[in-house]
């Protein structure tokens, strides 16, 4: 039996055009929850994102345009982040531990606005 692969062929000008396009939208830090008091630590907001990307994946939103891992300087030691679309941030928050008060607070001004529009 004889396979023929074919190479496909990568447009890279384009692709990091495209690239370029998605990460704009990246306009927030997921430790920006930390500083919000959000998050208590790294393992919680990783927990929070993991759930919010869950919920992504399930509605089939594009990962690349939402969640993006960086790598940024705190506290003179290099640490994981990610930049976040405000829907990606948005998602974090309200998969983040309801125990703070910000996290808490968040979500019941979501469903309450959810309640006055229907």
């Amino acid at each position: 039996m004889l396979v023929t692969i074919e190479q496909t062929r990568t447009y890279a000008p384009l692709e990091n055009f495209l690239e370029s396009l998605a990460e704009k939208e990246l306009t927030c830090y997921a430790s920006d929850l930390l500083q919000q008091q959000g998050c208590e630590s790294m393992d919680e907001l990783s927990h929070a994102i993991r759930r919010a990307s869950e919920v992504c994946s399930c509605m089939h939103v594009p990962l690349h345009e939402n969640f993006k891992p960086v790598y940024r300087s705190r506290n003179g030691e290099v640490v994981q982040d990610w930049r976040l679309s405000p829907m990606a941030y948005m998602l974090t928050m309200l998969n983040a531990d309801a125990k703070s008060e910000v996290v808490a607070r968040t979500q019941l001004e979501m469903v309450r606005r959810f309640l006055n529009k229907a």
